[in-house]
């Protein structure tokens, strides 16, 4: 009877519990990524930047999509390709243009990630640590707040993994469609490296190390058919140069190549990268954070924060250390030829980003945000020690290991539900500090249900006058006022300035509650509308300040972020130039 069975259901049934918990494991980790995602989503000045780009080929055909992607350190030169804007594309089209549709790749290709980490695993580890390993991936704190909102660093994860588990796949002599897997990897790794800038410096340095060690035996069409997958993907790339001189290569190198600036020790720059890495390491997997806003001086030993839970800290190298040895340690006794491939990529994996942090660590501010990049490997670093007790040997030790993944979720949920509780109170507190200053680089965070409601203020008393719309308020929210308004038909004006002022004018000053506001002597507060952390200032200029009625059109303004997307070039331009 159980023979007649089908496959797929026998397989079930051997593997039931394995099921059970992943799949447990699995609804849990999509809970967490998609609890009130529209409602809370982050959507500040890079949301906005990215999201008209992605409107206009969304309103106007796809004609209008850029041939550059996001920006180099915050600027509006350097560029890298445009896969990010394009997936963002396919996320509006499918789910809408709206900032919820726009994200909803971020979000599903998150989830996405969680069984894709489970079959990474699988490759080296055991079932039973395996799904521990998953189990601390879906509850990561710092894997669930980056899986919530549109950011091209975002979806790093899912795809890193996807590269590698391709990569893993294309090397392996038990694969019957090696070459079919290889091509797969090379895309993924293209399109990887056009996500951010610190992946475009490892990942394809990874996969070709990798790959160089490895040599794998494919036929000249397979070889061929690899590079042209790499201009394929490029190709926006190449004809943005083509037809702008070369200006995007012309950045490139002023900004790679720039001489003068300070150069630190280089045992100094060592020793902060190790902290940063071993502190980081630790953090994704337990939410405890030990390094993030201090100023490391004199090697990362002296400043007065490091000496702050010292026995902690210690504790945390110690781990790391012993998970780095333990990597060591298994691959030069690995004997089984696909485990081994398994623990060489996640060598070089280790090796390049740390390479690559150190390169940054002597003259920039690390980040959170830069460890999305090994985001993965930190969980699989953990595998590594928890790996020499075997927990699959006998149930005392598979009892202990579960009690380890369980205390360290507990950890990172009491966290997460800690973050959730005060993105709810966002809306009727006065208090904008959500406890992410150590996943973020700040810790005021404002939902997009607060944002809309300041924005339907606006709307309702520009609705009574129709008098042009300025407004003032933190830089980084601005942006995302003008993006509604101007969806509403409230075209921008200009921010609020104190020397032109006019009678038929509406200025709205929006800050933080409990914040000084931004408005000068030269106005009287007309009403004062408090919207839970946000307070708008409904503002009236004193008649001693106004200079004429109305303002005309040529006072007009053009937003820097319409000024600065309409000097990108796009696909039904590259003929006109």
């Amino acid at each position: 009877m159980f023979k007649k069975t089908n496959p797929l259901f026998q397989k079930i049934i051997l593997h039931k519990w394995e099921f059970l918990f992943l799949a447990v494991i699995f609804c849990a980790g999509i809970f967490l990524r998609a609890y009130h995602f529209s409602d809370w989503l982050h959507f500040e000045i890079d949301q906005t930047y990215d999201s008209n780009i992605v409107s206009l080929g969304v309103k106007n055909g796809p004609g209008n999509l850029t041939l550059l992607g996001p920006t180099a350190g915050g600027g509006r030169a350097l560029r890298l390709g445009p896969a990010f804007y394009y997936m963002q594309y396919i996320s509006a089209e499918i789910f809408g243009s709206d900032p919820t549709g726009q994200a909803m790749h971020v979000l599903i290709l998150n989830i996405l990630a969680l069984p894709l980490f489970y079959l990474f695993c699988r490759r080296y580890f055991s079932m039973p640590l395996s799904i521990g390993l998953n189990a601390l991936f879906s509850f990561s704190l710092y894997s669930v707040m980056y899986s919530r909102f549109s950011w091209s660093p975002n979806v790093l994860p899912f795809l890193i993994l996807f590269s590698f588990y391709s990569l893993l796949r294309a090397v392996s002599q038990k694969e019957k469609h090696q070459a079919r897997w290889f091509l797969i990897s090379v895309a993924l790794v293209t399109i990887t490296s056009q996500i951010h800038f610190n992946a475009f410096f490892s990942i394809p340095a990874i996969a070709v190390i990798f790959t160089a060690i490895k040599r794998p035996r494919f036929n000249w069409k397979i070889w061929l058919s690899s590079l042209a997958i790499i201009f394929l993907v490029y190709s926006p790339v190449i004809i943005s140069d083509l037809k702008t001189d070369a200006q995007n290569l012309h950045y490139f190198k002023a900004k790679f190549t720039k001489t003068g600036g300070r150069i630190s020790p280089p045992l100094k720059t060592v020793s902060q990268d190790f902290l940063y890495n071993a502190y980081e390491y630790f953090f994704i997997v337990t939410s405890n954070d030990q390094i993030n806003g201090i100023k490391l001086t004199n090697y990362g030993f002296t400043c007065n924060a490091c000496h702050e839970n010292l026995n902690v800290k210690i504790v945390i190298l110690i781990v790391f250390l012993c998970a780095l040895f333990g990597l060591f340690f298994s691959f030069f006794k690995e004997k089984d030829l696909e485990k081994k491939n398994f623990l060489l990529l996640a060598l070089l994996w280790f090796f390049v980003t740390f390479f690559l942090f150190y390169s940054l660590s002597g003259n920039y501010r690390m980040y959170p945000r830069f460890f999305l990049l090994i985001s993965p490997l930190a969980i699989l670093f953990f595998g590594f020690i928890f790996q020499y007790f075997q927990p699959e040997k006998n149930s005392k030790r598979l009892i202990a290991f579960a009690l380890i993944v369980i205390f360290l979720a507990i950890f990172n949920l009491q966290k997460i539900f800690l973050v959730f509780k005060q993105l709810r109170s966002v809306e009727t507190a006065t208090n904008s500090d959500i406890s992410l200053g150590d996943v973020f680089p700040k810790t005021d965070r404002i939902t997009l249900a607060e944002q809309l409601r300041v924005v339907n203020y606006i709307e309702k008393k520009y609705q009574e006058n129709h008098y042009p719309v300025y407004l003032s308020s933190k830089s980084e929210y601005e942006p995302v006022y003008w993006y509604f308004l101007e969806r509403s038909g409230i075209s921008y004006y200009d921010k609020i300035n104190g020397k032109k002022l006019y009678t038929e004018s509406n200025y709205f000053d929006i800050v933080f509650s409990g914040s000084r506001p931004y408005f000068n002597s030269n106005f009287t507060i007309k009403e004062q509308k408090n919207l839970g952390a946000l307070t708008v200032y409904y503002l009236e200029p004193k008649p001693a300040n106004i200079i004429a009625l109305k303002p005309s059109e040529a006072d007009k303004k053009i937003s820097e972020e319409t000024s600065n997307i309409s000097e990108l070039l796009k696909w039904n331009e590259i003929f006109k130039k």
